[in-house]
């Protein structure tokens, strides 16, 4: 089973729990948002779309990648 970064999967996570409440924002910007609260940038638009999908499909959605271009800040 693949591990991925906790700050991603607590992004995601943030991102879903603003779903369920039904927030009107754009769930992609959101999530960006929560990234950078917690320092990571992406570029990988292709990943945000599919992570958002995923939370629009699962509320409970586990990341299942990492963007092309992330770089964690420590070791896992």
């Amino acid at each position: 089973m693949a591990t991925y970064d906790a700050d991603l999967q607590a992004a995601v996570d943030a991102t879903s729990v603003a779903h369920d409440a039904g927030t009107d924002q754009d769930l992609v910007q959101y999530l960006r948002d929560q990234l950078a609260e917690r320092e990571i940038e992406t570029a990988d638009d292709g990943w945000l779309r599919r992570m958002v999908e995923g939370i629009r499909g699962d509320r409970n959605f586990m990341i299942d990648s990492e963007p092309d271009d992330f770089e964690p800040r420590h070791e896992h």
